[in-house]
């Protein structure tokens, strides 16, 4: 975890150092965890996850149809 002093301090590279030892960076203000920051690959995977069963979803209750990956791609990128 990365106190908001440490990373005033060290900034980027504090961020970096963390995100290299636990996959993610915990950021804490007084003591109290308050943001997590994850490589934008791990994001993006994550929305394409969530993205993937809302369609699936929705296909089965007959509300949506995605015709290729594509489409889904477009779809992501459109909400980042």
């Amino acid at each position: 975890m990365i106190s908001i002093l440490d990373l005033r301090k060290r900034g980027i590279k504090a961020i970096e150092e963390e995100i290299k030892e636990n996959k993610k960076a915990i950021i804490s203000h007084r003591g109290v965890a308050k943001y997590v920051m994850i490589p934008i690959e791990e994001f993006i995977d994550i929305e394409l996850e969530r993205a993937y069963q809302e369609l699936k979803e929705k296909k089965e209750n007959n509300q949506a149809f995605v015709s290729s990956a594509d489409e889904l791609i477009k779809r992501i990128e459109n909400e980042l």
